[in-house]
């Protein structure tokens, strides 16, 4: 491999890696709303649960199903701090920058 196409693979591969890190899944939000991450984990659970009624293969409608499960049990984890924080008469998290 010639020096340049070295250079030109890493940077690709570098590239490839910072990508990687700034995605959604990756990234740490502290600027998100309880009631903003709720309707994220919503919009995941229902996604995931049609992703599972069109799956062609068992394994994959059982995949789809778990992180269908795993969304909506975060979402009501959210609710019910949200219901705590409410009783104790916190702010929201996520409003009190």
């Amino acid at each position: 491999m010639t020096p340049a196409a070295a250079y030109a693979h890493a940077t690709a591969v570098a590239e490839i890696i910072a990508g990687y890190h700034r995605t959604e899944m990756a990234a740490h939000r502290d600027d998100l709303t309880t009631p903003e991450l709720k309707r994220r984990q919503d919009g995941r659970a229902r996604e995931e649960a049609r992703h599972a009624r069109e799956a062609e293969q068992p394994a994959e409608e059982r995949a789809h199903l778990r992180r269908a499960d795993k969304a909506a049990y975060l979402r009501d984890k959210l609710a019910e701090a949200e219901r705590a924080d409410r009783a104790a008469g916190a702010p929201p998290r996520g409003d009190d920058a």
